[in-house]
């Protein structure tokens, strides 16, 4: 079975002058992901780049200061703030419990069973209220209710979400 891509964190901002980088972890991260030498993808112009985990240190509990081979200076870090950091895993590897966290859902894409629209692909994952997810369409501006009653199908290969969404909320 073919690796898929899980968000394993978001670039918060640089940190000092020399491309350091300010990492928020899902909660879906493991250390390893961000070890010295670990390869993370970040979706630049559509295509998953490859990057090298230089160094790695701990900021609290879910916030890591990292460098990536790759980037040298505050300029090209600050090109990556808000991107998301990828990392291949085995689909086997998942949770036996079937459920992806809604961040781990970054980067898919929004499918509605019954228009057959594609929505678009999740960009983000915001809490408007406590408890009440939605997902951010890239792009768009859209929210889209994070609801497990109206999420059909998560298919990882494919990078798809299907979901089962109120009449007229694909148009809006």
């Amino acid at each position: 079975m073919e690796a898929v891509r899980l968000a394993v964190g978001t670039i918060i901002k640089p940190h000092g002058i020399k491309g350091e980088l300010n990492v928020m972890m899902t909660d879906r991260a493991e250390a390893d992901d961000f070890a010295p030498g670990a390869c993370l993808f970040i979706e630049i112009e559509g295509l998953d780049v490859p990057f090298f985990v230089g160094t790695m240190r701990s900021r609290g509990a879910d916030s890591l200061l990292i460098t990536l081979d790759e980037i040298t200076d505050e300029r090209q870090a600050a090109e990556l703030t808000g991107k998301t950091l990828y990392a291949m895993v085995d689909p086997a590897e998942l949770d036996d419990d079937d459920e992806l966290t809604a961040g781990a859902l970054i980067g898919y894409e929004v499918i509605d069973q019954s228009s057959g629209l594609e929505i678009g692909r999740i960009a983000d994952v915001q809490e408007l209220t406590p408890g009440c997810w939605y997902f951010v369409i890239e792009g768009t501006g859209k929210l889209i209710p994070a609801v497990d009653e109206m999420i059909l199908d998560i298919d990882p290969e494919r990078r798809q979400v299907t979901m089962d969404l109120p009449r007229g909320l694909a148009e809006l």
